[in-house]
């Protein structure tokens, strides 16, 4: 997938259209600058089906510097913005969670495509911020838009239960490298460790971990 990757991104007689040399290239970064590596990204990429055009879900919402990456690998993308969306369904249902049924609701207004649309999904860190019936409607929601063989790439922070972490938008600088855009402060009202992930996507096929310097768990899932 990378010699692929390679190709598109670098300029190959087999892919016309795609940029030069010039164009973009994956990147070593150190972590805690303003660009941060990822292994994560990099698996992620390294997952993506080759010959045909791809269906990417960005749950981050409109990033321009993602949409124009993704679609010079050849990436159809659809943006939803799930935290916004979650935070409006809360400002609808006053009450301390929004309860199953506004569970149903949420996932039948937001995350309303069809069975396996979807060769990729990037979640990045929305699903710990989530209620919990709201979390495990998302989760087998997500594993059916999702294409067999497809690669789903979530964050979930280190930090315990309570504390405040800070929110970002997470900009792709290249395949294996990213640049994190403060967004909001948040209360985590979730944590998880390797086994309660493992339990969430349990009926994925496959569930990576990858631990970073900078309290963020990458987790890569696959279908």
């Amino acid at each position: 997938m990378l010699d692929f990757l390679k190709k598109t991104l670098l300029g190959d007689p087999e892919f016309p259209g795609r940029r030069p040399a010039s164009g973009p290239q994956p990147a070593i970064i150190p972590e805690g600058s303003l660009g941060r590596a990822s292994n994560g990204l990099r698996h992620f990429f390294d997952n993506l089906p080759q010959g045909r055009v791809l269906e990417v879900l960005d749950l981050g919402g409109i990033n321009e510097a993602n949409i124009g990456f993704l679609s010079e690998i050849g990436g159809k993308i659809h943006a939803v913005d799930l935290l916004e969306c979650f935070d409006r369904s809360r400002r609808e249902n006053p009450e301390t969670s929004i309860g199953l049924d506004g569970a149903r609701r949420f996932i039948d207004e937001y995350l309303n495509f069809p069975r396996n649309q979807f060769d990729a999904i990037l979640v990045w860190d929305a699903l710990e911020f989530l209620d919990s019936d709201v979390l495990h409607l998302t989760v087998p929601r997500l594993g059916e838009i999702l294409r067999p063989g497809g690669a789903l790439l979530s964050f979930f922070h280190n930090e315990s239960r309570g504390q405040t972490v800070q929110v970002h938008r997470y900009r792709i600088e290249a395949v294996n490298s990213l640049k994190l855009e403060p967004r909001q402060l948040r209360t985590l009202p979730n944590t998880f460790n390797n086994r309660s992930l493992e339990r969430l996507f349990g009926d994925f096929d496959s569930v990576k971990f990858f631990l970073t310097r900078d309290h963020l768990r990458e987790v890569i899932v696959s279908r």
